[in-house]
Order: structure tokens, then sequence, then C-alpha cells
């Protein structure tokens, strides 16, 4: 089994992440979401879609879960 990185600082904007990587991305290391939560969010249009890598792997880019962070602040921000 893959493990996830333990510093996502070490990260590029083009990296491709497994789904517990992705979950500490939009939640944080010491409290990421729940994979539950990520896939919900697919479905609902809040998260990114996965690349499908091969049948039983989907990774996503870390660029795209950053902009979903940003975004998050951003409306934040506007709703202050």
């Amino acid at each position: 089994m893959e493990t996830s990185p333990k510093d996502l600082s070490d990260l590029s904007d083009n990296d491709l992440v497994d789904e517990a990587t992705a979950c500490r991305l939009i939640g944080g290391s010491s409290t990421p979401i729940h994979r539950s939560t990520l896939w919900r969010g697919i479905n609902a249009g809040r998260y990114p879609k996965p690349l499908k890598i091969s049948a039983s792997t989907n990774r996503w880019r870390v660029s795209e879960l950053a902009a979903v962070v940003e975004k998050a602040a951003a409306a934040r921000e506007e709703a202050a």
C-alpha cells in the first residue's frame, strides 16, 4: 500500500496525490476531512474529480486541491 507524504510542503502543484493526501490537503494535516466527505464534495461539485489512473487508482492534482482551499478562503473573506 502506498503511503502519503509526511510533509505536504514538499509537494509541487503538478504532483498527483492519493485519496488520503487529498483529504489532508483540503482539511489540514492534523484534521483531514474524512474520505466520505471528499466523495460527497466531489458528487456535489465542491471538490475536483480525480484522475482515473487505473481501474482501482485515483489521483488528484495538488493545484486543483489548493484552488479549492483558496476558493473557500476567498468566500470566507467576502462574507466577513
